[in-house]
């Protein structure tokens, strides 16, 4: 009899540890998602830069990704009817990829599609893509800048 009290004794000072720990373990777990949450910062701005070489050998009018730079470049026929459009759709930021056969950008998370200049041809995405800017920053490189977009 004396041998089974001190075995339940252990028994219920570990299962005491073990839920404190478990408990200590969610609270910790919450704590930091949510301070991660308050604390967000947006990632540093990429370096968005196209070769003038690769600009040239595009095809007019046909999308073109720049993965380094996170950007599909559309070529015009001059540079300043030449734009980019930010990779991530405008509904949840998912990354879109041009299907040629439909000609058009689509979301593979909940099935937005955009025209190739950026326009919402089906939701639920409601916003354009976010265009961006073509400048020249020497004979060699293209530099792609974010610009307002006409509301």
């Amino acid at each position: 009899m004396r041998d089974s009290i001190p075995e339940s004794k252990t028994r219920r000072s570990f299962l005491k540890f073990l839920t404190m720990f478990l408990g200590g373990a969610v609270g910790l777990l919450s704590s930091w998602g949510a301070l991660k949450f308050v604390f967000f910062q947006t990632r540093a701005e990429k370096d968005r830069e196209l070769s003038m070489e690769t600009f040239k050998s595009l095809t007019l009018g046909a999308p073109f990704f720049v993965p380094q730079a996170e950007v599909w470049v559309v070529k015009g026929i001059n540079l300043s009817d030449s734009f980019a459009l930010n990779d991530r759709c405008t509904h949840l930021g998912c990354r879109y990829k041009w299907n040629p056969e439909k000609s058009a950008f689509e979301c593979p998370c909940h099935g937005s599609a955009f025209d190739v200049h950026g326009s919402v041809l089906r939701g639920p995405a409601t916003k354009p893509l976010e265009r961006m800017a073509l400048i020249e920053q020497s004979p060699e490189i293209l530099g792609i800048k974010e610009q307002l977009s006409a509301k």
